[in-house]
């Protein structure tokens, strides 16, 4: 099963794929977008390429397990996606996987702008191998 992990943001997105026969995820990348239409081109466009069967995306909730704003927006998209593409969707607590993604690109030596532009896709791969570790 290929799996697409989503870290949704306002701006800025990240994505990673992953495979249940491997157990991990290895292709991951942040992208910017401009409004909602742009952004589901983008997913139905990663959904063909690689055969995506099933959707990962991040849910971020407070520390306390309390539902957020942005938790509220991820429901309504992740349903959104659901209803459009007729596919698989699954949430993810993703507390922390923004601030660890920092850290290891920072760990990396990474320069500051591509941490920015990365964290994301580096977040959508700690979501993607968070739930397979979970669920195979």
């Amino acid at each position: 099963m290929q799996i697409l992990g989503i870290d949704y943001g306002r701006k800025n997105v990240g994505f990673a794929i992953g495979s249940s026969i491997i157990g991990n995820s290895s292709t991951f990348f942040s992208k910017s977008y401009k409004n909602k239409n742009e952004l589901i081109i983008l997913i139905e466009n990663l959904i063909e390429e690689w055969g995506i069967d099933s959707l990962v995306i991040g849910l971020p909730l407070n520390m306390d397990d309390s539902e957020s704003e942005m938790s509220t927006e991820v429901r309504k998209f992740s349903e959104l996606l659901k209803g459009r593409f007729n596919i698989k969707v699954d949430l993810v607590d993703e507390r922390l996987t923004t601030i660890e993604a920092k850290s290891i690109l920072k760990e990396q030596n990474k320069k500051t702008d591509y941490i920015i532009n990365e964290n994301h896709g580096l977040a959508a791969k700690l979501i993607v191998d968070s739930f397979l570790r979970e669920n195979i």
